[in-house]
């Protein structure tokens, strides 16, 4: 099999449908999986890094979760084409899919960051940490976010906790808020010691004359050297004084309490709650145990396997419930998968069971036409008898074992029934799990057995359902969808797939794109319980020459375009030859060219099994990508097939509103709702995604990052992302099976119980504080969760921020303060609301707290938004001269001119004396006020004494501090 791109990164997908193999037993993780891209070039010193770092992060993890948590056992993916050595073994299909942490070429999102690709809510797992050769090989990216042990155990807490960062990193979250009178710059814990300087000259900020606001690029630089502040890793985990997690922000030692005030993603998406606060709640510490000695041996174990050619077994239901189309129908799909599906250089074999089970072929070598011709006509052409699953499983392992082709495999399980013969699946399930084999499922419609759902998740593979309907591509796409989880460059990808019923004197036209990422190899196939024909038309509209394929028997005509297809939209012709068809059009290609990033579409849900209630929802994903590189503005619809009750559509956003937790990073999402739901059973989940060429970019610059660089303290000048146009595409994906269960026998009157979508936006864009008027915007909500439009919005204020967390009905409405608005009429879902409001004068030191609400009209709130906070500030919580300067010298400039003529020249003397008198007080102001310094770092030992640093709540100066301490990264 030729790989030589694998794309590791891709394959992790797979996490969320599955039970991971990776464990925590005994206060130790086991088989963490890496994954090494075959982009990566082969280097015995990455391995060694590699080692070396994981072996101090394992020392860091058991330091920073109290001596409860350390890495037993890693499990290290070597490409194939690296060298093979005596100690690799043979990597399963689950490791290669499953991987926590990819090494691979860098995502432009990120550059070369470490990152942690995550999608849902606070407290869940991500997807993988991205790790890139040049920061496991080059010292100047390594350190450029401090010790990697460090950046690593942040990373591992996005990936394996749900934490978030504690540092500025979405457009709402500002570098400074108000609190107590003061500026105070986001940081966790304040107890982390720094000071204002420019960003950009590394000189005085500039600050606002009347209020003490930093100016525009005004940063806080941390204390490098003998820092006060342990925590938090998830803020700078950079400094060297920092070695814990923030806790309890009213009971931990202050050293460590969690800033509940401050502005960031850790605070917003986990209701303000502390790192520890959210892991406690996590199953790698509800039962954990006492801790261990703080002498224990946290060194891994590395294991080392390699990728081999892949090996799979089509393992068929050939009982007496398929019989007729049931047959026919699986005879097809199963031929498209074997004639465009599977990749050349795999293994595959079949094996039909029913009331006991045989090989229909042994593993075969696919590397020519023939070779899929071959294994075509050894499909199971007639059903009889009962359904021994067990049995068929059990020979498709012993096909596996007697081709001596390496260690695991893939078993595609297809099946209608129920088992009732044996051997049972559950008699198999020793051998299976010893063997390592990973089995994707497929029901074949909803009297299929409902334990092979279970097994799939047992073995780390997937579950698709088809209804056994002729309108329906759930069979060729879940198929389709157990090559493309493995992720090879040379797969190919499904561009389109639709179902058409075809009549003689009408025949049906159709389209797809063919985008500037593919074109290589490109087939569309035609299944059809009636013999039909095929014309393909370029995007010149000329009839195109392609080489056909046509298999009678199978009732499939798949026409392939030689070479590299145009880009731009091809159609197709579909006539049937007689007087009608029932057809499905399913069209693949691959990279344009090897090493190419390819446009993909990955889906999935986050449940599999669904109790009906009617507040009951969950999510579905889609992750649509050229590469790793986040694709933005494309339009994704789910369409969900349902138990005897049609289809129906949603509409999947990248809007940070509702499911989508954060804007704008590639990965679209919708709930589904109770009212979505029409029965118990299976129900099978397909995406579409187009892309359009104005609207639809990928990044290719900046925009996300991982962990803080060192010295940095977040996204102060908020440079954002450069991006290009994708032009049109569009993809095809099957997010899986997902079964419901507690339907009521009776269709449910679903009463309106499900609320609005939590705001997570709310922010205070201006804030006129001699007059008290504060201007607010955020982004609108819908009337259930993210659909719909919501009725009205309530805003509350507080000056004790845990009321409007706890207790906010309770809290002060001050809805009614709105100036310029009424708050009863929002707009729709997506669209920036702002209001004014005219709220009481502060005085000096007094700071309020305010949340918003959205409600529908069955008076169902949603949850509070993130809390901003408004206070009278005239001081920034750092070091800072100022000097006053008497007001009687301005009064007397501004009244002079209303004196008569002939005061004037007396006027004038005495404003000529004032400032002569003060000349050097106006000059020192001006300096301070300024907006653009000249400073330079030569000028730190002289200027730093008069600076500031917080110490147990208060700022002294620092005059006998050495100022080389203080240095800037």
């Amino acid at each position: 099999m030729n790989i030589q791109n694998l794309s590791v990164v891709c394959l992790c997908l797979c996490l969320k449908a599955v039970v991971s193999r990776m464990r925590l037993n005994n206060h130790g993780y086991e088989r963490v999986i890496i994954s090494i891209g075959n982009n990566v070039r082969e280097d015995p010193l990455l391995i060694k890094r590699l080692q070396q770092y994981l072996t101090m992060t394992s020392q860091s993890l058991f330091r920073a979760t109290k001596n409860q948590i350390y890495f037993r056992d890693f499990v290290v993916v070597i490409p194939q084409n690296w060298t093979s050595l005596p100690h690799y073994d043979s990597a399963t299909d689950a490791d290669v899919n499953h991987a926590q942490i990819i090494i691979d070429k860098a995502n432009p999102a990120y550059g070369e960051a470490p990152y942690v690709k995550q999608y849902a809510t606070c407290g869940e797992e991500g997807l993988y940490i991205h790790l890139t050769p040049s920061y496991l090989l080059d010292d100047e990216v390594t350190f450029k976010w401090g010790l990697p042990e460090k950046t690593l155990v942040h990373e591992w807490a996005h990936l394996r906790w749900g934490l978030f960062d504690e540092y500025p990193i979405d457009p709402q979250d500002t570098p400074f808020y108000r609190h107590a009178g003061k500026w105070e710059p986001v940081r966790c814990s304040t107890d982390v010691q720094g000071v204002l300087r420019s960003e950009r000259t590394k000189g005085d900020c500039p600050f606002d004359m009347y209020t003490g606001h930093p100016g525009e690029g005004c940063k806080f630089y941390p204390r490098m050297k003998n820092n006060h502040g342990v925590s938090s890793i998830m803020f700078m985990q950079y400094l060297d004084s920092i070695t814990d997690f923030c806790d309890d922000p009213y009971s931990a030692p202050g050293e460590y309490r969690h800033n509940v005030y401050a502005p960031n993603r850790q605070n917003r998406l986990c209701n303000y709650r502390s790192a520890w606060e959210v892991m406690r709640k996590h199953e790698d510490f509800r039962k954990i145990g006492a801790p261990l000695p703080a002498f224990t041996d946290t060194t891994p174990r590395f294991h080392f396997v390699q990728v081999k050619p892949t090996r799979r077994v089509l393992v068929l239901d050939a009982s007496g419930s398929m019989t007729g189309s049931s047959m026919a129908i699986l005879r097809q799909a199963a031929s498209n998968y074997i004639m465009t599906s599977v990749e050349s250089g795999s293994w595959l074999g079949i094996v039909q069971f029913n009331t006991d089970a045989t090989t229909l072929s042994e593993m075969v070598h696919i590397t020519s036409q023939a070779d899929r011709e071959l294994l075509t006509n050894r499909l199971p052409t007639y059903a009889e008898g009962k359904t021994s699953i067990g049995a068929g499983l059990g020979k498709a392992l012993t096909a596996l074992e007697s081709s001596k082709t390496g260690s695991g495999g893939t078993l595609i399980l297809i099946t209608d029934g129920k088992e009732n013969k044996s051997p049972w699946i559950k008699d198999m399930k020793p051998r299976l799990f010893k063997s390592k084999v990973m089995i994707h499922a497929i029901a074949y419609t909803q009297q299929a057995e409902a334990s092979i759902a279970q097994l799939a998740g047992e073995t780390e593979g997937r579950t698709f359902f088809f209804t056994g309907e002729n309108n329906s591509t759930s069979l060729i796409d879940g198929l389709a969808a157990t090559v493309g989880a493995q992720s090879f460059d040379n797969f190919a990808v499904s561009v389109s797939s639709e179902a058409v019923k075809v009549l003689r004197k009408i025949p049906h036209v159709g389209s797809f794109i063919i985008d500037k990422t593919i074109g290589r190899e490109t087939t569309v196939t035609i299944t059809s319980d009636k013999p039909v024909d095929v014309v393909l038309h370029d995007p010149t509209h000329a009839t195109t020459k392609t080489d056909v394929f046509k298999n009678i028997t199978n009732g499939i005509v798949t026409a392939g375009i030689p070479g590299l297809a145009m880009t731009g939209v091809w159609k197709y012709t579909v006539t049937s030859l007689g007087p009608y068809a029932n057809a499905l059009v399913h069209v693949q290609s691959k990279a344009r060219s090897r090493g190419h990033d390819v446009i993909q579409a990955r889906s999935w849900v986050s449940t599999e099994l669904l109790t009906f209630e009617t507040k009951a929802r969950f999510t579905i994903f889609a992750d649509v990508t050229r590469g790793t590189a986040p694709v933005l503005g494309a339009k994704a619809k789910a369409t969900m097939e349902r138990p005897g009750a049609g289809t129906s559509e949603v509409e999947l956003l990248d809007d940070g509103v509702g499911s989508d937790l954060i804007k704008d990073d590639g990965i679209y999402s919708s709930y589904i709702l109770p009212r979505d739901l029409k029965g118990n059973g299976r129900y099978n989940m397909k995406v579409k995604v187009i892309g359009e060429n104005v609207s639809t970019k990928v990044i290719t610059k900046g925009q996300q990052t991982g962990a803080l660089e060192t010295g940095s303290s977040g996204n102060v000048l908020k440079s954002g992302k450069e991006t290009e146009s994708l032009g049109d595409f569009q993809r095809v994906t099957t997010a899986g099976e997902f079964r419901v269960q507690g339907y009521p026998s009776i269709e449910p009157d679903i009463r309106d119980v499900i609320p609005p979508a939590k705001v997570g936006d709310f922010t205070v864009t201006s804030f006129d504080q001699d007059v008290g008027v504060v201007a607010l915007e955020w982004t609108a909500v819908g009337d259930d969760m993210g659909r719909g439009r919501a009725t009205g919005y309530k805003i509350h204020m507080s000056r004790d921020i845990g009321e409007l967390l706890h207790n906010i009905d309770t809290s002060e409405d001050i809805s009614s303060l709105a100036r310029n608005r009424t708050l009863q009429e929002p707009k729709e879902v997506g669209l920036l609301e702002q209001v004014e409001l005219r709220i009481k004068q502060l005085h000096k030191n007094d700071t309020i707290f305010l949340a918003l609400r959205a409600y529908d009209e069955a008076s169902n709130y949603g949850e509070v938004s993130n809390i901003v906070s408004v206070s009278y500030v005239d001081e920034v919580a750092v070091p800072r001269e100022r000097i006053d300067v008497p007001m009687t010298s301005f009064l007397a400039v501004i009244i002079a001119p209303m004196v008569g003529f002939l005061l004037f020249l007396v006027l004038l003397t005495i404003v000529c004396l004032v400032w002569s008198s003060n000349r050097q007080k106006e000059h020192s102001r001006r300096k301070m006020f300024r907006t653009d310094s000249s400073s330079s770092l030569k000028s730190v030992t002289s200027e730093f004494p008069h600076m500031n640093y917080r110490v147990d709540g208060e700022y002294v100066k620092r005059w006998k501090e050495e100022p080389s301490s203080w240095t800037m990264p």
